[in-house]
């Protein structure tokens, strides 16, 4: 009985905590065991993979300002994860994470962003990419691609 009512107080301060959150307008959350798909998250769905050691954008790297939640996808042996920079974003990320997917829901405004890998040395490895807001539509078509190696970025590709 007394573990009963234990786990109830458990609960019960569970809900509470989560309650008394933070109403950040970023999130990081994990994809269902078993490769479901992403869970349903406000904002408009962007593609990214990380590899070793590469960062793609699906559909490009210019976007009108909006909230948006980065389909994280790690395809690299090591883990890695999704860290976003810049106006009104300070260092919000998926958490460090071996391959599978994780989400991450920004609010960008108009300016320049840095998606990069925050594990020590990725981001000088070549994980490191930027992406424009203005307050216009995405002019870049789905389907570009820029890829450098050697401490350079990649960013750009297609819905997959």
């Amino acid at each position: 009985m007394r573990s009963l009512r234990l786990g109830a107080a458990a609960a019960a301060l569970s809900l509470v905590l989560a309650a008394c959150g933070s109403s950040s307008s970023t999130s990081a959350s994990s994809a269902p065991a078993g490769g479901g798909s992403a869970p349903a998250a406000a904002g408009t769905k962007v593609d990214v993979t990380l590899k070793d050691f590469s960062i793609t954008v699906a559909p490009g790297t210019t976007f009108k300002a909006g909230t948006y939640t980065f389909v994280v996808t790690n395809q690299g042996p090591s883990s890695h994860d999704l860290t976003v920079d810049g106006p009104g974003v300070s260092d919000a990320a998926t958490p460090i994470f071996a391959p599978g997917t994780k989400t991450l829901t920004v609010t960008l405004s108009k300016g320049s962003y840095d998606l990069f890998c925050s594990v020590p040395g990725h981001k000088a490895l070549g994980m490191n990419t930027h992406i424009t807001v203005g307050s216009g539509s995405a002019t870049v078509a789905p389907g570009t691609t820029s890829t450098s190696g050697g401490g350079g970025s990649s960013s750009g590709g297609g819905w997959s």
